[in-house]
């Protein structure tokens, strides 16, 4: 997590410009984009060629003469199956590794959205809370100037002051989770210095919820590594088949000299059972790996169908907010600060209006980051 001196004044940043910066600066995203590279760089050791090896003579080799000298040496090639199989493995393992950091993307830029999101509850929240301190603020003037003329009574009179106290300690409250929403942002975005989100409306995600399909980077990264057991299964069966070597003498036996000759051998185990249990584990690995994936899917499947479901849910939440509550809230508080200026309605239910107001304006709020956090989750986990 970077560090940064608090006195640093945070740079306003678009949701756009905060993904690209946390995609230059996340370490997961540095990780997985070498991965590939070291998947790639693994195929210098497909051919497993034993090496080389050298050998000269002298002396009485052949006959009578002490002279003889011979020069030797031989190479073995391996298996001509095995570096077939393992550049097939190669080939998958780097695949494996692009999908996997491409899934890394993904849930960078959902990091990303969902510190965005919680900036702004948290600012609204604040915005809410200091709103509602100078309506109680100014009920707590009226209140006094009242008490002073004997038109209420003074529990009347504290009820106005209890509520600016109450608002206080929550505003202080939201004002503490702003500024940790305003650290998690940078922290999301792994920025050397302090970033704060530009735009603070609170909007929804935009998101889709007819014809979601799970994520193909996700299907392809189960299936991939699932995959890879698989061509090391056939790695292990490939070493079932003979090794090839050559080899190459050049004798020179007196009174002869210039003798060459060739060498092409085959080896194979005489005994099978080590290379049969090897066989059997990279089979049940394989097992595993193909059951995994099978698991891995059905969950993402159920995952995003659960968040569909959750994101037309919490659509409904929002239009009865927008269509209803809302519009009721405000006419609500309206009316009641114009009987409040026209003594026509008293502290209590002043309070209990001004409450009301409060409650579905910040349940409202409270709804717009449940969408936009099922939203982000749907995004991650589909297509």
């Amino acid at each position: 997590i970077p560090s940064f001196a608090s006195a640093q004044q945070p740079e306003a940043v678009s949701l756009e410009q905060a993904i690209e910066i946390a995609k230059q600066n996340h370490p997961r995203l540095k990780i997985a984009a070498n991965a590939i590279r070291q998947a790639k760089a693994t195929r210098g050791e497909i051919v497993e060629a034993a090496p080389t090896s050298f050998s000269y003579s002298w002396g009485q080799l052949n006959g009578e003469n002490k002279q003889d000298k011979e020069l030797a040496f031989e190479q073995s090639l391996g298996s001509l199956l095995t570096p077939f199989y393992k550049n097939a493995l190669v080939s998958r393992q780097v695949k494996t590794s692009t999908y996997y950091r491409r899934m890394v993307e993904k849930e960078v830029i959902a990091e990303v959205k969902r510190a965005w999101a919680y900036y702004q509850y948290a600012f609204h929240l604040c915005a809410l809370y200091k709103e509602q301190i100078e309506w109680a603020g100014r009920l707590r003037k009226a209140s006094q100037l009242r008490y002073e003329q004997g038109d209420i009574t003074l529990l009347e009179r504290n009820m106005s002051s209890t509520l600016v106290a109450d608002l206080q300690t929550r505003l202080s409250q939201a004002e503490e989770e702003l500024q940790l929403a305003t650290r998690r942002f940078s922290w999301t975005c792994y920025s050397d210095s302090p970033l704060l989100p530009m735009d603070t409306t609170l909007v929804l995600f935009p998101a889709r919820v007819a014809e979601i399909a799970p994520s193909d980077i996700h299907l392809n990264y189960f299936r991939s590594v699932a995959d890879e057991k698989k061509a090391m299964l056939r790695i292990e069966r490939s070493r079932f088949f003979p090794e090839l070597s050559v080899g190459y003498v050049r004798q020179k036996i007196a009174p002869l000299s210039g003798l060459d000759s060739w060498m092409v051998g085959i080896s194979f185990p005489v005994l099978f059972f080590p290379q049969h249990s090897r066989v059997r584990q990279a089979k049940i690995d394989s097992y595993i790996a193909r059951t995994e994936a099978e698991s891995n899917i059905r969950q993402l499947n159920n995952k995003v169908e659960e968040l569909s479901v959750a994101l037309r849910k919490e659509g409904e939440h929002i239009r009865y907010y927008t269509t209803g509550a809302l519009p009721e809230a405000e006419a609500l508080l309206k009316s009641a600060t114009v009987q409040f200026k026209e003594n026509e309605t008293d502290i209590t239910q002043f309070v209990q209006s001004l409450n009301a107001a409060r409650e579905i304006r910040r349940g409202y709020i409270e709804a717009v980051y449940a969408y936009n956090i099922s939203a982000l989750e749907l995004e991650l986990y589909s297509r």
